[in-house]
């Protein structure tokens, strides 16, 4: 008994599609791998230099010139400061990091200063080494301290300055990255898991945001070197071939994002159900991300009045890394009357007695003066009484001028 017309080809074709979908892969692989050798990695990710107009104090007084960022004094604790943002780099890829600062006597120790996403209230320092006159040069990969996603970086000074310090930059990039990297960057990626974040509900991505393999433009280049291959060494006849082949490889692409995203969906169903579950009110709520700020505007609320107020929240950066800490304040303070976007506390003729201040920590360059009921910063002072202070950051209430 002979076999139905076409039904031995099956075998053959479901085996060139295997095939293909090696060959494909492997291609791949080798692309992407040679483009980031050929030195397409500035493309991706390319570096982060804070120039003079990038940067901000952060304690002490000076201004921007044509140089860079210039220091003159210290500020009240004899700390000169600069800072600015990181854009959220990881970094365990932002690892080179350079710099320049003129005006440093021999021997004077330069530290840098740097927060993380994880972590904004932390504030890390690490002593640099001696810089020649064009500026130093650091490998911060054996820096236990430097990891996740970097927030805020800057450089810092103590004691009296002799003379103005110029910051004329301050900068970060990748590494040149080997092929035995990147294949490690490769997996790595693949396999970390992506938590809950603000825009979960819209958006997936499956890796890092900067990712240098990128899951969806992966999956892309290996079904359409797969569909080339086959398509190559099984040409289409002149009256048309078979379609399913190509459906095949595009549907095996399609499942291997799929799984990707059903395994992390699997992973933050453990995590909500372990930090959520059989909790109400306010214990769900100390459960969150934000639980410690949470447990701090709580007793902020206590000490707040009843009737709707208006809240002036100040934050380091109140446009980048502590911006959802501001905003998550003035979220669970609500109804009362909160502004943001402050990185300095409101002045006599912006705030009336009776308002409310409140601080997010850590901010340099404000302190309170207990014995005459004032805040004071590097251009003004208001005259408040401090309601609650603790490691998070502290309350005040505007008296009359």
């Amino acid at each position: 008994m002979s076999e139905p017309r076409g039904l031995g080809r099956w075998p053959q074709a479901v085996g060139g599609v295997a095939l293909a979908a090696l060959g494909g892969a492997l291609l791949a692989a080798l692309v992407l791998i040679l483009f980031y050798r050929a030195g397409g990695l500035p493309a991706v990710a390319p570096p982060v230099v804070l120039a003079g107009a990038e940067l901000r104090l952060a304690s002490g007084q000076g201004g921007q010139t044509a140089a860079g960022l210039e220091i003159r004094q210290p500020g009240p604790q004899g700390l000169a400061a600069v800072q600015g943002s990181a854009r959220l780099v990881r970094a365990a890829l932002y690892r080179r990091l350079s710099w320049r600062v003129d005006g440093l006597e021999p021997g004077r120790e330069v530290r840098l200063v740097w927060s993380t996403l994880a972590d904004p209230r932390t504030v890390r320092e690490l002593v640099l080494p001696s810089a020649g006159p064009d500026g130093g040069t650091l490998d911060l990969g054996a820096e236990p301290r430097w990891q996740g996603r970097i927030a805020v970086i800057g450089l810092a000074v103590r004691g009296p300055l002799p003379q103005p310090l110029v910051i004329h930059h301050l900068e970060l990039r990748p590494p040149v990255l080997g092929v035995g990297e990147l294949l490690r960057w490769a997996v790595e990626e693949w396999t970390v898991f992506e938590d809950w974040s603000q825009r979960s509900i819209n958006y997936t991505a499956g890796a890092p945001l900067d990712a240098l393999f990128p899951p969806v433009l992966v999956v892309a280049l290996w079904v359409g070197f797969s569909a080339a291959l086959y398509a190559a060494f099984r040409p289409p006849r002149l009256g048309g071939g078979p379609w399913w082949p190509y459906a095949a490889l595009f549907l095996l692409g399609w499942l291997a994002l799929d799984a990707r995203w059903q395994w992390d969906l699997s992973r933050r169903l453990e995590q909500t159900v372990e930090r959520f579950a059989g909790k109400e009110g306010d214990e769900r709520r100390l459960a969150g991300t934000d639980g410690a700020l949470y447990r701090f505007l709580r007793e902020v609320r206590w000490r707040l009045p009843e009737r709707p107020a208006r809240l002036f929240i100040v934050s380091a950066d109140p446009h980048d890394g502590t911006a959802y800490q501001a905003g998550r304040a003035r979220y669970h303070l609500l109804p009362h009357n909160g502004y943001t976007g402050l990185s300095q506390p409101p002045g006599i003729g912006v705030a009336r007695a009776g308002d409310y201040v409140l601080i997010l920590s850590p901010l340099s360059g404000v302190r309170y003066d207990r014995e005459r009921r004032t805040l004071e910063w590097a251009n003004g002072r208001l005259p408040a009484d401090m309601l609650h202070a603790a490691a998070a950051g502290a309350l005040f209430r505007v008296r009359g001028a």
